[in-house]
């Protein structure tokens, strides 16, 4: 499979004013700091979208070694550049899968992050992270007990 197009965008912007008694307004920006990576897509040739719901307090495994694509083609990388995930309605956990876990930004096997519910996670790797059939698993943990979350995730990879 080969992507014809693929890209990284990651920004945060600003506009800061300060009051100043007899004096104009003070004002810093717009401003922002921004990076995009675009990979090239012979080299990062696949990528996991999905979305699902999580009940109250479940969770599922997200493996990026193996998958189907969204047109159907069974998938294997062993390398990734870019990954997302999008939390609605409840806060989400995201670590490393129980077994196979995926290690790439983490620097172990047993940390977390929390997502907030209408927040995401982006990372775009300025290298190769390494992705195989040993280390290749994201749990996705919904951490309401009464609210059932919608998460959506977007993988950037190849072969």
């Amino acid at each position: 499979m080969s992507l014809s197009l693929s890209g990284i965008s990651g920004e945060i912007t600003w506009t800061q004013t300060k009051a100043n008694t007899g004096f104009l307004v003070t004002r810093q920006g717009p401003d922002k700091v921004d990076l995009s990576l675009s990979p090239n897509t012979t080299t990062y040739n696949e990528v996991l979208a999905v979305q699902g719901t999580l009940a109250a307090s479940a969770n599922t495994t997200i493996n990026l070694n193996s998958f189907t694509n969204l047109l159907g083609v069974a998938a294997t990388c062993t390398k990734g550049i870019g990954f997302i995930i999008k939390a609605t309605a409840a806060d989400l956990k995201i670590e490393p899968g129980a077994s196979n876990p995926l290690g790439w930004w983490w620097g172990g096997t047993t940390p977390s992050i929390t997502i907030k519910a209408g927040g995401f996670f982006l990372i775009g790797d300025g290298g190769t992270a390494t992705i195989s059939g040993s280390a290749c698993n994201l749990k996705i943990t919904n951490l309401s007990g009464s609210v059932t979350a919608t998460y959506t995730v977007a993988f950037l990879g190849g072969a």
